[in-house]
């Protein structure tokens, strides 16, 4: 008995295979791998992450496993909370850290600027202080420390005795906020 080839090639033709398809089949499996590399990659940092919190505490952490790990996470989170060391302060709002920067920024271009001539000296210095000035008209200053890790810095310089006119520009932006139900806002996803 002969096999039968009209058959086979019959049949392949009446199933044509688009490009889409073909594409999806080879990528699905790709991509279903780099999103795992990136959980582990991520579990392995959190993991690092949470064995030197909980080894500061006195637990003995020798070898987790993912379930482990985020479960830790959580707890460690929730610890956290109730200690108010995650409560948001209103102090810490983004302009007065903005503020905090610009004065920081501003003691450094002035302690660079000793060692320029007088007259650019004081002409940079009269500028940001005006700088300073209009930040401090909307709210009194918030000053930050340096973080414990940062090496002592001299302190900043006085810029309260200048007179420098009313902000010209607002602060905060002017245009209207996102809209903030927007599906495609969300990171991408394979499916």
């Amino acid at each position: 008995m002969a096999p039968n080839h009209g058959f086979l090639l019959q049949n392949t033709m009446a199933e044509p295979v688009s490009r889409t398809y073909q594409y999806r089949k080879v990528m699905k499996p790709m991509l279903e791998r780099k999103r795992r590399a990136r959980i582990n990659r991520c579990l392995d940092e959190l993991k690092e992450l949470m064995t030197g919190a909980l080894q500061t505490e006195g637990e003995n952490v020798a070898k987790l496993e993912k379930a482990d790990i985020l479960e830790l996470t959580v707890r460690h989170l929730h610890t956290l909370r109730r200690q108010n060391a995650l409560s948001v302060r209103p102090e810490h709002t983004y302009a007065d850290r903005f503020k905090a920067g610009f004065r920081h920024c501003a003691a450094e271009v002035t302690t660079f600027l000793s060692g320029m001539d007088q007259a650019t000296r004081m002409h940079l210095t009269s500028h940001l202080s005006g700088c300073i000035r209009r930040l401090d008209v909307t709210q009194p200053p918030v000053w930050v420390g340096p973080t414990p890790a940062s090496p002592p810095r001299p302190a900043p310089p006085n810029y309260a005795n200048i007179q420098t006119p009313p902000p010209v520009m607002p602060l905060q932006p002017s245009s209207p906020p996102a809209h903030q139900g927007d599906e495609s806002s969300g990171p991408w996803r394979p499916w």
